[in-house]
């Protein structure tokens, strides 16, 4: 049966290479074959790489299926343009949901992957939307499902639970798309309000995995943003983008952006005061503006067009000192 699943999941794959007429709805079941289930390891998610939710490469077999990766040395050009899926699909593991993961549609060649935590009581697919205009739609944005029954109250456990989920999700994920997905060995981790505070537990946990990273309005439980950073840049990390929506976020997350930068890492706070704690447009638009400082030079993002244009908000710059 599994083999089966595997072989019917290919040629789906393979019919979404040949850009198939687009599906209207903006979000839907995963529809490219069911991902294989995901055992998630019940032990002591200290484990670093555990938590980062390592995910086997595809085979050479989505490669050939797609045309894409490093057989026959064509032209990016040549590919036919990733296509036949709506914007946002949900992830699922039998009855279990996932998350959803925003799809770079019109891509001709493999594409990152970020993974994007949502707030407290919010859910991944409004979280995903948010992202995906963020990075302009050139990544996959894998935005797992948070812990807790009702679909308005879902918030995060703790960083073991939520390494487990973006485990699963990224699975989901790469059954799906296979060979569109460039496989980097460090993935960008964003995450607003209570997943912000996820975002500085796990880096500070997997530093090597998450060297890019977006902690969006913490304030609220700051106390993760201000002690992650030493551990974080000794073990790696590279860039972090601080972000504030309400002028009561700043101090601390000014705070946050220093310590990075007495840290030997790079810092930057991204300051869209709207007064509502949200990713309402402005914010979105305001966090475009910092997007390219925070993708420079990562894996998987030298084709990565910047906005251009005047954008909203501004920018507090703390260089490693």
């Amino acid at each position: 049966m599994r083999a089966d699943l595997a072989a019917l999941g290919l040629a789906l794959l393979a019919g979404a290479c040949a850009a198939p007429a687009p599906v209207e709805r903006a979000t839907e079941s995963l529809a490219p074959s069911p991902p294989p289930p995901v055992v998630a390891d019940a032990g002591d998610a200290a484990d670093a790489g555990e938590e980062a939710g390592a995910v086997s490469e595809a085979g050479d077999a989505d490669h050939a299926a797609c045309g894409v990766g490093d057989g026959g040395g064509e032209d990016a050009e040549a590919h036919a343009a990733l296509g036949g899926f709506p914007e946002q699909l949900d992830l699922r593991d039998g009855n279990d949901e996932l998350g959803v993961v925003s799809v770079p549609l019109g891509a001709r060649e493999p594409r990152p992957i970020v993974v994007a935590l949502h707030g407290g009581s919010e859910r991944p697919e409004r979280a995903c939307s948010a992202w995906r205009r963020v990075t302009d739609a050139y990544p996959f944005v894998v935005c797992p499902r948070g812990w807790g029954g009702n679909e308005r109250r879902l918030g995060w456990k703790n960083a073991a639970d939520t390494g487990r989920r973006i485990a699963r999700a990224l699975a989901a994920t790469k059954s799906a798309f296979g060979a569109w997905i460039q496989d980097t060995p460090s993935i960008v981790l964003a995450g607003f309000s209570m997943g912000a505070v996820q975002v500085a537990l796990l880096a500070r946990r997997a530093p090597q995995t998450y060297r890019r990273i977006v902690i969006g309005d913490a304030a609220h439980n700051p106390r993760s943003a201000l002690t992650f950073a030493h551990a974080w840049v000794e073990g790696g990390g590279e860039r972090a983008l601080f972000m504030c929506t309400t002028s009561g976020c700043e101090p601390s997350m000014r705070a946050a952006a220093r310590k990075v930068a007495l840290a030997k890492g790079a810092a930057r706070l991204n300051i869209a005061p709207t007064q509502k704690h949200a990713l309402s447009e402005p914010v979105v638009q305001s966090l475009r503006r910092d997007w390219p400082w925070l993708v420079e030079g990562a894996e998987g993002w030298d084709g990565y067009a910047p906005p251009t244009g005047e954008l909203p908000g501004k920018t507090e710059t703390f260089e490693p000192r």
